[in-house]
């Protein structure tokens, strides 16, 4: 995967694979651009145009795909085409094909994603649940090699299971449940 980034104020090299940090963030600063990189970071494969207007519309309206109306998705779809897909496939973070109508993610587009935390109101953040974990299992490391009484009375090795196991569940739910429903 090629890096993205680069520092240097122009583009960067010839074949366009970098993007300065400032015109990533720029990219980055338009809601519904953010949308279409949370649906492909989801959704990897191929995706029509007409899916991801309804996608993102659903999105923007706080609604379900069901029930995104012809004139929010027709909105969508007209700035999706017009302006926000050829801007972010010249930055390399998708490829759009204007004539088939069809948006593919690329390798850099996990990399635009490393800038990109986008959870609702009601939503803790990905890494904030990670670290908590982690936490949780220093506090325990310690209470252990400390010989606190309630944790010293149960084995190192479960500890260590638990920990893992907290790891690997909350891992499980993101990749299989997803953390952005369609639903409202």
């Amino acid at each position: 995967m090629s890096n993205v980034l680069s520092e240097s104020p122009d583009r960067g090299d010839d074949d366009g694979a970098t993007i300065k940090r400032d015109q990533l963030f720029k990219l980055l600063s338009n809601e519904r651009r953010r949308h279409v990189i949370q649906y492909l970071r989801e959704h990897p494969e191929p995706v029509t145009l007409d899916t991801l207007a309804i996608e993102v519309a659903a999105k923007e309206n706080d609604t379900s795909t069901e029930t995104v109306t012809s004139a929010e998705r027709k909105r969508v779809y007209t700035a999706l085409q017009q302006t926000h897909l050829p801007k972010m496939d010249r930055a390399g973070a998708l490829a759009f094909d204007k004539d088939r109508g069809v948006i593919e993610p690329t390798d850099s587009l996990t990399e635009f994603t490393l800038y990109l935390d986008v959870v609702s109101s009601t939503e803790v953040p990905q890494s904030v649940v990670y670290l908590a974990l982690a936490a949780l299992g220093v506090v325990l490391a310690v209470g252990v090699w400390a010989d606190v009484p309630v944790v010293s009375q149960v084995s190192p090795f479960w500890w260590a299971t638990v920990t893992v196991a907290s790891f690997a569940a909350v891992a499980a739910a993101e990749r299989f449940f997803g953390r952005h429903s369609d639903d409202p």
